[in-house]
């Protein structure tokens, strides 16, 4: 499969806006490495088609991830309070899904292993909801060879025609120093390595513009885009639980740098000289933003893992230090999965504060609002939300579901 479908059983069409469900424990899951970093893209704010196509994974891996998201429950519609019931799939403790033990149901291939076909079930669409046909079997990627004597050097090229970052340099020519680096034994394929390498480049150049992925003069719209899809080609999230020996420093520069160089680009900011970048700073005492910084890094890191207590100290340290309202509504997630729903309420406030005429942080709040049962508020904020100013016709779409959910919820309360 080298195209997203455009629906996708179980799931419903891959324009919808999917978001994790507040209740589920990703702990007990006992997801893999892939899994987890999928689970944790799940904002309410992307499109499924988007969130495939900018993990980076095969596309049919990334599909089968995700369904395999939607059957247990991890993630929810539009509108959704309770995920749906679908035939029950037992789970390994890496949160794969194993194939049927009868020997008509799975089948060996060139590719990976095919488990057995799906029952039908109602999905949610676009416009309402369907009933899917049993689906054939979804083959999963094959393990990742070790690596090899560096070749052509470049990152698998991105089929989808709606890219926007432009493609990474080439490491054809790679130096003797970055061929010594690829034959480290680590946790990472050859591909992997080669687009570290490709970035680190990037940041030694120490062009914003190249960094983030668009021509110079780019204007806002497209700068966000770009930073957001090869963002997700470096984010460290991406490698939970690999050894990565000392590419783990090198894939924080790369991502640190991708990061300022985004802040600056947006902010209308000088860009940093070479000198200041994450790579050649390493002697330079840390500024508060700086720690705060790290400190935000960390606590995504421990989210992810799981570990929501320590995560939840790292992101509350954090925004002492920066309070900007993306480390903010990271913090009020993480605290409303932990069930911490007060604290999540103040940590959605000041970022509400921080960005009043933002409806995706509106939305945040609204979202902590439900959970405390405050419905009258909730509908308050997302009718507000509705009337800021908004050039994402799907965001919109989301925030009108979200109102008519709440709104029917309250019906519901006065009904009682």
């Amino acid at each position: 499969m080298s195209v997203v479908p455009t629906e996708i059983p179980e799931v419903g069409a891959t324009s919808l806006r999917l978001r994790q469900n507040p209740r589920f424990d990703p702990m007990k899951a006992g997801f893999g490495t892939e899994e987890y970093f999928v689970w944790s893209r799940f904002d309410g704010a992307t499109s499924v088609k988007d969130l495939i196509l900018m993990t980076g994974l095969a596309i049919d891996r990334a599909v089968a991830i995700v369904r395999e998201l939607r059957r247990r429950g991890a993630i929810l519609a539009p509108g959704e309070t309770e995920p749906p019931t679908f035939a029950a799939a037992p789970a390994t403790a890496t949160g794969r899904v194993p194939a049927p033990s009868s020997p008509t149901a799975t089948a060996a291939t060139s590719s990976g292993r095919v488990t057995a076909p799906m029952p039908a079930v109602t999905v949610p669409t676009a416009s309402g909801t369907r009933t899917t046909a049993p689906m054939a079997a979804v083959p999963t990627a094959p393990p990742v060879p070790p690596a090899a004597p560096l070749a052509a050097g470049t990152a698998p090229a991105r089929t989808d025609d709606r890219r926007v970052a432009t493609p990474l340099p080439s490491l054809d020519d790679a130096t003797a120093a970055e061929r010594a680096m690829i034959a480290d034994a680590i946790d990472l394929s050859l591909d992997e390595k080669t687009r570290i390498l490709a970035g680190l480049r990037l940041v030694a150049a120490g062009d914003p513009w190249a960094l983030v992925g668009v021509p110079s003069g780019s204007d806002k719209k497209v700068i966000k885009r770009a930073f957001f899809e090869r963002s997700k080609l470096f984010h460290p999230d991406r490698y939970y639980g690999r050894q990565l020996g000392p590419w783990a420093q090198r894939l924080h520069a790369v991502f640190d740098a991708i990061s300022a160089a985004h802040a600056d680009l947006i902010e209308g900011r000088r860009p940093r000289p070479a000198s200041q970048q994450p790579d050649a700073a390493a002697t330079a005492p840390q500024s508060p933003v700086e720690y705060a910084a790290e400190l935000f890094d960390r606590a995504c890191q421990a989210e992810v893992s799981g570990d929501l207590a320590s995560a939840g100290k790292l992101f509350a340290a954090a925004t002492k230090l920066d309070s900007s309202a993306r480390y903010l509504r990271r913090a009020a997630s993480c605290a409303l999965a932990a069930g911490e729903p007060r604290t999540a309420l103040d940590y959605a406030k000041k970022a509400a504060a921080a960005e009043p005429a933002d409806p995706s942080t509106a939305r945040t709040l609204a979202k902590v609002l439900r959970a405390l049962d405050k419905l009258d508020d909730a509908e308050e904020v997302l009718v507000m939300a509705l009337a800021m100013k908004n050039e994402n016709d799907t965001l919109g779409a989301e925030l009108a579901g979200d109102l008519s959910a709440v709104r029917a919820a309250l019906r519901s309360a006065q009904r009682r």
